[in-house]
């Protein structure tokens, strides 16, 4: 369910990975080749960057397919950064089609993307769920997706004082044990956090100073290394750190 993809490092051509590449996101929409339910990702899709001196991330979001999207896909063309993640849909059982659904998700400068369901979403899990928020937080709240209430959850327990690897591991670990599947993509524009718990997550660090994490591969080049289910990828200044969860 849905595939996600993040960028950390030198800037480059946003395009290229997302849409013009082998195995890009665009194509993942329609062939996504190690997928835990089907190949497609038809419910719209979404682009969050950040662009040096500007306090908060800019954010693309649709909810028509990206193949079908051909202007915000070629708006996209010429767009350079050296931080940012994109993300298509395929949405859970139950979610609405709406660009309220659609990630990335953004607090201020937070962005979040999630790729997985929350078991028993619909059968009454939102319910409890929701009632965990700061009510801060579900007024805060657009749409109905299980991955923006996740992100609520999260953002209140850094609001609490929680180190966002922490705050990641509080709510997703008690989760994953229950079933579901939380790959997240989590970052403020200094610091990238990823986790696996599921479904598919691949890492390629080059030695020019760029790291991608992505579901699965964009391309057949070397590099690409696959990341060990409950783990927590860590990217920041210094480098890459993988931890288990």
């Amino acid at each position: 369910m849905c595939r996600l993809l993040a960028h950390w490092g030198p800037p480059v051509a946003v395009a290229d990975s997302v849409a013009y590449a082998p195995h890009s996101l665009l194509r993942q929409c329609t062939e996504a080749r190690e997928q835990s339910s089907g190949c497609e990702n038809p419910d719209g899709w979404g682009l969050g960057w950040y662009v040096d001196g500007q306090p908060d991330p800019f954010r693309y979001r649709s909810a028509t397919p990206m193949p079908d999207d051909h202007d915000g896909v070629d708006a996209i063309g010429g767009l350079q950064a050296g931080r940012f993640m994109a993300h298509v849909r395929h949405k859970s059982p139950g979610s609405p089609t709406e660009v309220a659904g659609n990630a990335p998700f953004v607090s201020g400068r937070w962005l979040f993307a999630h790729n997985g369901f929350v078991e028993g979403y619909r059968d009454g899990r939102r319910d409890e769920l929701f009632a965990l928020l700061s009510p801060a937080r579900q007024a805060s709240l657009d749409g109905d997706a299980d991955s923006e209430l996740l992100f609520g959850l999260i953002l209140d327990r850094m609001d609490r004082g929680a180190r966002p690897a922490d705050a990641l591991g509080d709510v997703l670990v008690p989760l994953a044990g229950q079933g579901g599947r939380y790959n997240v993509l989590l970052t403020d524009g200094d610091q990238l956090l990823a986790t696996r718990f599921a479904n598919s997550l691949h890492l390629r660090a080059d030695p020019g100073g760029a790291v991608e994490v992505a579901s699965e591969p964009y391309d057949d080049g070397a590099g690409w290394t696959t990341v060990p289910d409950h783990s927590l990828v860590h990217i920041d200044a210094t480098g890459v750190e993988l931890t288990p969860v």
